[in-house]
Parts: structure tokens; sequence; C-alpha cells
């Protein structure tokens, strides 16, 4: 993969860079963390365009370099709804929407679980999203209080319940000798978050968590996500610099 760090409009992209897939976000975790991360399991030779968003103090440059390209992308007609992220894959697949970009890869790689029906799959899909939006949504609405009022009460049980759909941290999502798939992926990703904030707040896990660091080894123990972790994994910023937490 090719990570690039974008800080003109000209520079970011109306067409895949190179000919290669191309994923462009911000340089921060966000959303786009679990697309980056379903690629690089796949074994995708992808390139990673992350804008920085700039200084957030300056209001007349803060962004500029997005907001003005998504002006070129919508009248140039290159994407229907321009918005980040976007993915571009050869001529036919210009995609927006975290979810929807996430899930294409999902099913062109693989990378869907096996254990489920598809309904089961969606519905699990959908609430990790939710869980992810809410936090993303209030550090920079909310602030540390609220994600440490969220992570101390809102999200314990949650996890009781995700520890055993993870096999209580004994295995992956789809069971003993399976391999990852993007359930995998978007549940460490968050709980790669989640164990951030519980660092920064100085928040102790809770009785529900015990199963939580098993689990994340057995995704890190997966050669790719292993490689990954090693290279070009965005482990921080989560968030744009104007966000009250997860900026550093």
């Amino acid at each position: 993969m090719t990570v690039l760090s974008i800080t003109k409009s000209d520079d970011i992209p109306l067409a895949p860079v190179y000919g290669k897939h191309t994923l462009v976000y911000w340089n921060s975790a966000g959303w786009s963390n679990p697309i980056r991360l379903a690629l690089a399991v796949a074994n995708v030779d992808f390139v990673d365009v992350r804008i920085e968003a700039g200084d957030p103090n300056d209001s007349a440059s803060y962004k500029k370099a997005w907001l003005d390209a998504k002006q070129i992308l919508d009248s140039s007609g290159v994407l229907e709804f321009p918005n980040l992220p976007y993915y571009m894959e050869g001529d036919s697949v210009k995609l927006v929407q975290s979810e929807a970009i996430f899930r294409h890869v999902g099913r062109q790689y693989n990378l869907l679980p096996t254990s489920m029906p598809e309904h089961r799959f969606e519905m699990l899909s959908e609430e990790l999203k939710d869980y992810d939006g809410y936090f993303i949504s209030q550090s920079y609405v909310g602030g540390p209080d609220v994600i440490a009022q969220f992570i101390k009460v809102g999200l314990p049980k949650k996890l009781a319940v995700w520890g055993r759909i993870a096999n209580d941290g004994n295995a992956l999502i789809d069971g003993p000798n399976a391999k990852i798939n993007i359930l995998d992926i978007k549940l460490y990703c968050f709980l790669r978050k989640v164990l951030f904030a519980q660092r920064e707040l100085k928040t102790k896990p809770s009785e529900h968590e015990g199963w939580v660091d098993s689990y994340m080894k057995h995704v890190e123990a997966v050669p790719s996500v292993t490689a990954y972790l090693k290279s070009d994994f965005l482990y921080r910023p989560l968030n744009n610099p104007h966000a009250k937490f997860g900026t550093h």
C-alpha cells in the first residue's frame, strides 16, 4: 500500500491514484480505519490518501483543501454525493459512505462472516456503527466527560453481549480456526478507541470486558493484521484537530 499525506486541494484525487484502489479520508482514524484494515487484511495494494485538516484556529484555511476539492468533485460529476471517506476502484466503482465502502470490500474480498446469516451480520454491523458514531460525534460535541460516561455507563453491558458473540475472547467471531472477517475488523478498531479513551481518561475497564484483551490478541495474530500494525496503521489521531477529544 501507499500512504499519501495531502495538504492542497489540487492533490486530492479525482481518479484512482496510480491506477490502484484509492481511499480518501482525513489524516485520522475516524470512520476509515476499519476500511483501511480490511483492505490490508485482503492484501490489496491500495493508496491511502490522508488529508491534513490544518490549523483549526485559522478559519480561513482550516479544511480548505477538502472543501475546495469537494466542489470540484461535485461540479465534475466524479462523485454523486461528494463526502469523506470516498473510495475509487477502476472506472466503475466510486463510493461514499463508510459503511457502503466497508461492506463492498468485505463482499469483494470474501471477508463476510460465515457463522451467521446475512441479516444477523447486517444487524451487528449496524450496532457497531452506532457505537462508533456516538464515540466520534461526542468526541467533537461532548468532549472527555461525555466519552468517559459512555465507556463507564453506556457501553459495558453492550460489551458483555459482544463478549459472547466473540466467543468470550477465545477465538475470532466465526470461531476457532476461522479466518478473520469484517465484523472482527470493525469490532477490533472500535475496541482500540475504547482502550485509548480508558487510558487517556484514567477509566478502569468494567467487569464485562475481561474478554477484550484475549480477543484483540487473536485479531492481532492474523499475519496480515500483524504486518499492517507494524507499518502504516493509523493509531492516532482519532479525530480532526477541532475535536474536544482524541486529537493527538
